[in-house]
């Protein structure tokens, strides 16, 4: 049985005060959708400092991931089927959609000493 991911909506930047002659709104539409053979979703409490390991569960290869951070800053180390590992930090929230390269492999690392939570939602395509 395959699931659809979607991610819809928009994102929007806009002057806090009148815009200058030059200025511009930056505004796009986001409608991405990924037909998903295998999904694990998990909630790691990152209680140490040391990078932790995701468990991929029955994903082989995570064409999306969705990381929400509760608690701070997190680095991301994420290794694609392209190669070696790479840290992307985010302190709230991380989409990765990626067609054909998928992540093979996921590490998390906390700020020292700061009790983190971290949602993960790992898709692997159909």
């Amino acid at each position: 049985m395959s699931d659809a991911f979607t991610l819809q909506g928009s994102y929007a930047v806009t002057p806090l005060t009148p815009p200058a002659s030059g200025d511009f709104d930056v505004i796009a539409s986001i409608d991405e959708r990924v037909v998903l053979r295998h999904k694990h979703a998990d909630s790691i409490d990152l209680s140490a400092d040391p990078a932790q390991p995701v468990n991929f569960g029955g994903v082989v290869g995570a064409h999306v991931v969705v990381l929400k951070s509760l608690g701070g800053k997190v680095d991301a180390i994420v290794t694609t089927a392209d190669g070696a590992a790479q840290i992307i930090p985010f302190e709230t929230f991380l989409v990765l959609i990626n067609q054909t390269v998928p992540v093979t492999a996921l590490s998390l690392q906390r700020v020292v000493a700061t009790l983190t939570t971290v949602k993960v939602f790992l898709g692997e395509r159909a």
